[in-house]
């Protein structure tokens, strides 16, 4: 029925042509007026394929819009990643220049090549060693602070006790008051600062730098920052929690501060700190 309707409509819009030419007669009319309502019922019945058809493309055309969109924004999220990247390595870099240039120390620029993740002896490998001139005692700094100490050396490669360690200790200073202490890592990511008496006035954001003492690090070196203090009932002595001035978690590029400095070992007795 529908496929007559539309054969039908067809036949009669091609008379209309053809007798078009010979102006507006009783027979135009006629087949005008007879098209009309065939055309317009036949467009009402095709109408929703129209719509149907229309909407699938541009569904079509908002999927591959989106995907397109999707692809750009990953390219911009890596550029973007990749430039902060770079943006904090020339930070860490500039750092290393600056405390290169304003300590005056000999220093040999190194680079962390592997991790030992082990909670008590934590410790990181470099790309440095005898042939370097890096040997066995030797500080190891960044330009944020200190990081810790070569414990080994082969000719290429060298071994960093991390101040995090909890087989490590260092002789330092509360930096305003210049009372003593001895640092202590944890194995996580702050200190403790041990032996400084409970008569001494310690609080939240003091700052710890290295003391000098024992033949480790130079003096003055920042250490951190006091985070928290806690004065038991018991005992002499104040708990201190200190965070590093270091991110151990970012740590690629140091320096080893070439001089031998004899390992310095804390003797917890009382009377041995003021």
């Amino acid at each position: 029925m529908l496929l007559g309707g539309a054969a039908l409509t067809l036949l009669l819009i091609f008379l209309v042509f053809i007798f078009g030419s010979h102006g507006f007669g009783p027979l135009y009319k006629l087949l005008l007026d007879a098209a009309g309502p065939l055309q317009k019922g036949a467009s009402q019945l095709t109408a929703p394929f129209r719509s149907v058809r229309e909407k699938y493309l541009d569904l079509l055309t908002v999927r591959e819009e989106k995907e397109r969109l999707l692809q750009e924004l990953q390219k911009c999220r890596t550029a973007a990643y990749a430039n902060r990247g770079a943006v904090a390595l020339n930070a860490r870099l500039r750092k290393l220049l600056e405390f290169k240039e304003s300590s005056g120390l000999p220093t040999v620029t190194a680079r962390i090549i592997g991790k030992d993740p082990s909670h008590w002896f934590r410790s990181v490998i470099i790309d440095r060693g005898l042939s370097d001139g890096v040997d066995k005692g030797m500080p190891v700094v960044t330009g944020e602070g200190i990081v810790g100490q070569v414990y080994a050396a082969s000719a290429n490669y060298a071994k960093v006790l991390l101040a995090i360690s909890p087989s490590s200790a260092i002789d330092v200073l509360l930096q305003d008051s210049r009372v003593r202490g001895i640092l202590k890592g944890t194995g996580s990511s702050t200190y403790r600062l041990e032996y400084v008496l409970k008569t001494v006035e310690v609080a939240k954001g003091d700052h710890v730098v290295t003391a000098g003492y024992g033949g480790m690090f130079p003096p003055g070196l920042p250490v951190g920052i006091v985070s928290e203090v806690t004065r038991n009932r018991r005992g002499m002595f104040l708990e201190i929690e200190v965070t590093p001035a270091v991110d151990f978690s970012t740590l690629e590029n140091l320096l080893v501060i070439e001089q031998k400095k004899k390992e310095f070992r804390p003797q917890p007795e009382a009377g041995a700190y003021p």
